[in-house]
């Protein structure tokens, strides 16, 4: 995947930290390099910082099972809440989408960029299904939120922490989604790229789909004013 940033909900302005000694970022190394560097050094932190916030979640969970008398009202309003910031998991009727790059070695336009999928692409899609109505959200098995965003580095897909290679899988919970979806302009021209192309798009509806929980982090970060 060949692409640029783009933002799919909301808004994460991420502020990185460069640190020397941990991914040894030396101004000689060529940029390209020290970017894969960082990307990396970010990808264990991000891998720590799921892994403490699912432990604390289980804490919290053991200590709300424990409870006598069931949960409170309070409680109840904040597994409503929960529920509403993607943090557990939601199943139901749905569609389930996947783009994939081209098999084909040579393009008919002369144009290898045509061959791969871009993260226009993939943020038609997205934006398709929410406007189609969509409950949640997860592509490649990381749960959409407010605060989530796809970020193209190289032909990868950075979401939520984690990177991604195509096929790219979408999954989404709601009534009348593939409809919707093919019914996009955007996505309607894709499918005439696919087509074109070679690139692998599919869609399809089941009565059943199940949208993972957000793992990752939910303290915003933003930039501030120097």
């Amino acid at each position: 995947m060949a692409c640029g940033t783009a933002a799919l909900a909301g808004f994460l302005l991420v502020t990185l930290r460069l640190n020397p000694t941990a991914g040894d970022l030396s101004i000689r190394v060529p940029e390209q390099e020290r970017l894969a560097r960082l990307i990396r050094v970010e990808q264990r932190r991000s891998a720590d910082l799921r892994s403490t916030a699912e432990d604390l979640r289980r804490k919290v969970r053991q200590f709300e099972g424990a409870q006598p008398g069931g949960l409170s009202s309070v409680d109840k309003g904040l597994a409503g809440t929960r529920a509403q910031l993607g943090l557990v998991a939601v199943e139901g009727p749905g569609v389930n989408v996947t783009l994939d790059d081209s098999s084909l070695e040579e393009s008919p336009s002369g144009n290898l960029n045509d061959l791969v999928v871009h993260s226009g692409d993939i943020q038609a899609v997205a934006n398709a299904l929410w406007s189609a109505g969509a409950e949640a959200l997860a592509v490649s098995g990381q749960r959409v939120v407010p605060t989530s965003a796809l970020l193209c580095v190289g032909n990868t897909l950075l979401i939520n922490g984690t990177v991604h290679s195509p096929p790219y899988r979408f999954v989404a919970i709601g009534q009348g989604l593939k409809d919707g979806l093919l019914a996009d302009p955007l996505v309607e021209r894709l499918r005439d790229d696919a087509s074109r192309f070679g690139l692998g798009f599919e869609a399809s509806e089941h009565d059943k789909v199940r949208v993972p929980a957000y793992r990752g982090t939910t303290a915003v970060r933003y930039a501030r004013p120097g």
